[in-house]
Parts: structure tokens; C-alpha cells; sequence
């Protein structure tokens, strides 16, 4: 039975000539887990707006076609009435926290559609520890680290229990384990309440296997599919991307028959034929020339320990990926190198105290991108952002703009103001107003959030050339595929502290969270590859 019908969809935002939808037919069955993959700027995001009824009503724009929940125009519903069949939790957390306090967060949306005051409280805490953040209930919102504010968006979603659930790109700020119980939550949240789920998402391999359905976004356009075993037979060369690696690999490998889950996956792989050639993996080999020392950094935020004695020493040409749980510290060591959050202890930046420099001074040696793009973008037009950044230095050089611009496929996108651009958008261009820079030392947080497969190889290799060329690379990532991909030292960090530090083979061999699928699916042959590339270069039928 179809829940959402939507017939001959077409959107402009105000101003666009291009549509963001084009002629979308699309059915939704009652109580499913439809997923929806797409590039950044495809369409996906606009198209659950278009759902729940912001576009056009608070986006603005020119729609056209009909979309129906349960059988009823949305046009002819109230606002009230549809928001108690439908609700989204949106890619940034931050522009939907309203309150001060957890618990209140949580409640808010049920104080908007007048539930009674027993049923809000029971609901709020039942939310919290259905999400495992009852412990999180009276902390303040700003205190949060960004995956626990991602997590306090899905716990308001659910404690309003409406009839369909819309996720834009949920797991986007959380660690592995994180992520994973998230995905837990959802699937149980679906199978047991019969709640219909659609989750926006670009990269698949966690949402694949609890998906009923998958369609797939293009331009506005989409294209849906009978079941995943219709997209593995017959998805397009363009689509291919949005398999997950663990498929893709079967699928290179020419197994005919899609394997039903990860678990299958890799039993079939271990009795088949299939052997993998050994190969000697790179260890990290530590340089003499330091360029950052960091040595006894501790660091207290709100009477709570972040940082713990960290001892690190970063040499030129590093290409570093720090990953770790969320709450870990990652954001705050980078935050503490850049000298704007206070810390115990001594980094030096070229033998000199960065304490004694002003954030300016550093910034001359050092390139830092935090992990929400929106605080880099103040400008009307994506070429002034780039241009406001190389002003501030006196090297303005619009050439190197339009270097940049290309190479992270956002020229088109020069005069578009950044605020109306997707979040992967947003990301690219963030990450380009550091580039133009062209610093010695590039600090990345979450760099690959909101982008696809695509434009994640497409970053990498640019910030490989750009390694290769003397950039010395620090990123934070709970993207192992992309770290295993680029990076060739790997630290992980737990509760303020250094846990691991070498090359990939002493870190993600045999990890638990910290490794790839395609590590896990094949380790019981070889435990040394991580990649898709490895995998297939490695494989002999």
C-alpha cells in the first residue's frame, strides 16, 4: 500500500532558471526503509523538503504536480495535521537545536502539537535512552559535541513518533559505533512501530542492508527500483557508485548473485575459490623534520577533562588521519593548535610556542577547516568567500580561484550565494577558501561530510598532490574508506587521550570500529587490505 505518492514533481527555487526536481514519480509503501542516494546537489535534500511541505511554503520557489500522504494532497492538509504525520531531522543539526537544555529540545516538538504533559515527559526520556544519551538529559546544548547534537535531533524525531520519519544524511557526525547504533535505532524503530522511514543519504554501506527500497537522485531527476536486487542487476555505470563496497566488489568479481547481507557477503567469499595475492604493506617511517610539536597538552572545558597528556610529534610531509569516538577530543587537539581553545602544556610551530603567537601568525603557516562549513560563509557569492580569504593575506589571484574552483567542481557554483547551496556544496566550498591558500599545514575536520564517493576521491587526490608537493595533512574523520585511501599515518584517539599512532597496518589491521568493510569482509584470507582497489588488484579468480 503507498504512503507517499508523488506524481509529475517539479521544483525551482526563486530565482533559479535550472528545476531541483524534474518530473519525480515516485511511490512509497507504508512502514518500509526507503533510501534515497544521490550526488551533493542532486536533489535529495529538496526533494524531503518538498515532502513535509518547506518547499515551497517556507524555501519559496515555483512547484508543480502532486504530492499525497496516505491517499491526501498535501496542499489540502493543515500545517498541523501534517506535521503529525510526517516530521524530518535535516543534514545540520545545528539549525534545528532551539533550546538550552536536552530534555527540552527533545520535548519541544511535542509542546507544538499540545501532547499532554505526561505523555511529553514519558516520551522525552523514553527517546534519550532508546538513543543512549539518557545521560545527556539536563547537559546543555552547546556543550555538546556535534554527533551528540546529531543525536539529539533523531531522539526528538522519535519521542514525536509521527507516521513517516524523513533523515537527511543522519550519521554524517558520528563515529562508527555511533553511527551503527543509530542505524539500529532506525531499522528497530521501523520493523517494530511500523514507522515508514526515508533516509537521505550518499554513502550506502550502513543504510544498504536495512533498506527495503532504493531509488537514486541525478539532477533533479530519479530513479527508483524494484528492490536492491534490481539495483545490483541494473543500475547504471553512474549509479554503481552508490553500491556498497562490499557489492561493488562481488560485482567486479562477476559473482551473478547478489549476496543478501554483509554476514552472506563474507561467507560466500570465504568458500569460494577466489585467493588474494600478499603484498607488502607500507608502515609509516617517522621523518627527523618536525614541524609541530606538541608535548603534556591537556585541556579542560566546563570542568571536564578533554585532553590528556598528549604527546605528538608531526613531521613535514605527514599525511595524518586522527579518528575516534565522538567526544574523543579530535575536534578540540585541532582547535588547540590553531590557539583558539585555552590548554594546558607546549605546542610549537617551528620550534616556537604557538602561545606566543597571535591567531594570525598561525594562520599564515596553517590552513584550518572545522567541521561545519556555515562558519566560514559570510559573503553573497561562493567566488567572494574565496577571494574575502585571499585578501586578508594580499594574495589575491584569481587564477588559483579558478584552480580551485574546478578542481572541487564547484565553478558553477561562483556566483550562487553559499547559504542556498547543499551541505555537501557548503563543505567544498569551505574547504576551497582554505585551499586558495595554499598553506604549509592543512587541519581538516570532517572534511568529507556530505560529499559522495565521487567527489571524496576527487578531495583526496587533491590533498594527495598537494602532500606530495610538501603539505603537511592533519584531517579528523570517522571516514576509514577515505582515510585508508590517502592518509599513510593513522592516530586513534579515546577519552582525551593517544590510543594508536603508525601506519595503516599497525592501526586498522584486525580493527574492531576502526578499519574498513572491506578489511572485515576479507581479512579471513588477507588481513592487509582495506580498499576496493587493493581488493581487486589483489584478487586472482
Amino acid at each position: 500500500m503507498s504512503y507517499i505518492e508523488i506524481k509529475n514533481l517539479n521544483f525551482s527555487y526563486p530565482l533559479e532558471k535550472k528545476k531541483s526536481l524534474e518530473d519525480i514519480n515516485l511511490c512509497i509503501k507504508k512502514g518500509e526503509l526507503f533510501l534515497i542516494a544521490g550526488k551533493s546537489g542532486s536533489g535529495k535534500s529538496t526533494l524531503g523538503r518538498a515532502i513535509i511541505g518547506t518547499v515551497p511554503h517556507f524555501y519559496g520557489g515555483t512547484i508543480g504536480g502532486e504530492i499525497k500522504i496516505d491517499a491526501k494532497p498535501i496542499d489540502k492538509m493543515s500545517h498541523k495535521e501534517r506535521a503529525k504525520k510526517i516530521t524530518m531531522v535535516f543534514q545540520d543539526p545545528e539549525k534545528q537545536l532551539m533550546m538550552n537544555k536536552v530534555h527540552r529540545e527533545v520535548a519541544f516538538g511535542l509542546e507544538n502539537v499540545c501532547a499532554e504533559e505526561k505523555v511529553i515527559k514519558r516520551r522525552v526520556y523514553e527517546a534519550l535512552q532508546f538513543s543512549g544519551i539518557l545521560h545527556l538529559s539536563e547537559r546543555d546544548i552547546t556543550s555538546l559535541s556535534g554527533g551528540e547534537k546529531q543525536k539529539v535531533v533523531v531522539a526528538s524525531a522519535l519521542a514525536y513518533m509521527p507516521e513517516c520519519i524523513i533523515l537527511d544524511e543522519p550519521t554524517s557526525q558520528l563515529d562508527p559505533s555511533a553511527a551503527d547504533e543509530i542505524v539500529n535505532l532506525i531499522k528497530k524503530i521501523n520493523e517494530e512501530l511500523g514507522i515508514t522511514v526515508i533516509v537521505i543519504e550518499h554513502r550506502v554501506n550502513r543504510w544498504f542492508d536495512a533498506a527495503d527500497s532504493i531509488a537514486i537522485m541525478d539532477s533533479g531527476k530519479i530513479t527508483s527500483f524494484k528492490d536492491k536486487k534490481d539495483f545490483y542487476n541494473n543500475c547504471s555505470k553512474d549509479e554503481f557508485m552508490f553500491m556498497p563496497d562490499y557489492l561493488k566488489f562481488f560485482k567486479k568479481i562477476n559473482f551473478k548473485v547478489m549476496p543478501e547481507n554483509f554476514k552472506k557477503a563474507r561467507i560466500e567469499f570465504l568458500n569460494s575459490n577466489v585467493t588474494l595475492k600478499k603484498e607488502e604493506s607500507s608502515t609509516y617511517k617517522e621523518e627527523c623534520s618536525s614541524i609541530l610539536d606538541i608535548k603534556k597538552l591537556n585541556c579542560t572545558i566546563d570542568s571536564k577533562e578533554i585532553l590528556k597528556d598528549i604527546n605528538l610529534t608531526v613531521n613535514k610531509g605527514d599525511f595524518i588521519s586522527i579518528m575516534g569516538a565522538n567526544g574523543a577530543g579530535k575536534s578540540t587537539l585541532l582547535k588547540s593548535i590553531m590557539g583558539i581553545r585555552e590548554y594546558e602544556g607546549a605546542i610549537k610551530l617551528y620550534n616556537q610556542a604557538t602561545k606566543d603567537m597571535d591567531i594570525r601568525s598561525i594562520a599564515k603557516h596553517i590552513g584550518y577547516v572545522s567541521q561545519n562549513p556555515n562558519d566560514y560563509l559570510s559573503k553573497d557569492s561562493v567566488y567572494d568567500e574565496l577571494k574575502f580569504t585571499m585578501d586578508n593575506y594580499n594574495i589575491y589571484d584569481k587564477k588559483i580561484i579558478k584552480e580551485v574552483l574546478k578542481e572541487l567542481e564547484i565553478y558553477d557554483l561562483k556566483d550562487k550565494n553559499p547559504r542556498d547551496l547543499s551541505g555537501g556544496q557548503r563543505q567544498r566550498v569551505a574547504i576551497a577558501s582554505i585551499l586558495v591558500l595554499k598553506p604549509e599545514i592543512i587541519l581538516l575536520d570532517e572534511p568529507t561530510r556530505g560529499l559522495e564517493s565521487e567527489l571524496k576521491f576527487k578531495l583526496g587526490n587533491i590533498l594527495r598532490k598537494l602532500n606530495e608537493e610538501g603539505a603537511t595533512i592533519i584531517l579528523v574523520t570517522h571516514d576509514a574508506d577515505f582515510a585508508s585511501s590517502f592518509c599513510t599515518r593513522y592516530i586513534l584517539m579515546f577519552n582525551g587521550s593517544i590510543a594508536a599512532d603508525g601506519g595503516k597496518k599497525e592501526v586498522l589491521a584486525d580493527g574492531i570500529f576502526y578499519t574498513t568493510s572491506i578489511n572485515k569482509l576479507l581479512r579471513g584470507k588477507n588481513r592487509e587490505i582495506f580498499t576496493l582497489e587493493e581488493a581487486l588488484r589483489m584478487c586472482i579468480i
